[in-house]
């Protein structure tokens, strides 16, 4: 325990697995007081209970952020309980393998909500619970595609994150008036179970990572390095800003094989 986090009371959404996991264990390790929000109960009991084996403190909040006035409602919660709340990670967030002419209009409908509206109301909830205060740190989970096209991916998915990213400029420059910040990391493409399933464990993940400038694979724990950074008075006067990680995958320009 570090310390840098000491006496601070975070909220991480979608904190049952992948980033979101990695993001409340790592704040957590740093002295603050997680409350771990996920749809799937177990999960986040599993979040809590590795914090806790680690010498943390947490406690789970299972809800869905989509469901009308939950996200309030949970932030009402944690205020009444704790009196503060210092740090928040909007992390939730889902996607699909889908094309435009492929796609509902309930599909659609459902995708910006889950990827940007959830998001909003998040931050929405954080400025009303900060500003009294006078400080706070947001921190929102947009995408690599939300910058560029993902070939094959649901078109809802990159458009909500990359709203996500004027979402936090928005939010930045009105908040920064109660001393909140509010920023975003952008996620390549992180070791997760989904896409081992997509890519497989073998050849095809050996070349899909030679394939990046870092020859990596961007892990949860790289994400939550940006985050509990992005939270901490080491970035006091960062606000409104987008930090993709991504083991350098928006550093290049997609060149046609010519050949």
């Amino acid at each position: 325990m570090t310390g840098r986090f000491a006496g601070q009371v975070a909220v991480v959404t979608g904190a049952g697995s992948g980033i979101g996991r990695a993001c409340a264990q790592r704040l957590a390790a740093e002295g603050a007081h997680v409350v771990v929000n996920d749809i799937d109960a177990d999960a986040a009991h599993g979040t809590v209970a590795a914090v806790l084996g680690a010498g943390g403190t947490a406690e789970a909040e299972a809800g869905d952020v989509l469901e009308t006035g939950y996200v309030q409602d949970l932030f009402d919660r944690i205020m009444a309980r704790h009196k503060r709340i210092d740090i928040v990670h909007n992390n939730v967030g889902f996607g699909d393998r889908l094309s435009i002419t492929d796609t509902s209009d309930e599909t659609w409908a459902r995708g910006i909500d889950g990827n940007l509206g959830a998001t909003f109301r998040g931050v929405r909830a954080a400025i009303r619970a900060m500003a009294p205060q006078g400080r706070g740190a947001v921190v929102n989970t947009s995408s690599l595609a939300g910058l560029l096209k993902v070939p094959g991916v649901a078109p809802y998915y990159g458009v909500a994150k990359a709203a996500v990213i004027q979402l936090t400029r928005e939010a930045a420059v009105e908040a920064g008036q109660y001393g909140i910040r509010v920023n975003a990391v952008v996620p390549g493409s992180v070791r997760a179970a989904s896409l081992e399933r997509y890519l497989g464990t073998g050849e095809r993940w050996a070349a899909y990572m030679e394939q990046l400038p870092l020859h990596r694979m961007v892990e949860p724990a790289d994400i939550a390095n940006v985050v509990a950074f992005l939270a901490s008075d080491e970035a006091a006067s960062i606000t409104g800003v987008a930090i993709p990680v991504d083991s350098g995958m928006s550093a290049v320009m997609y060149q046609p094989d010519i050949d």
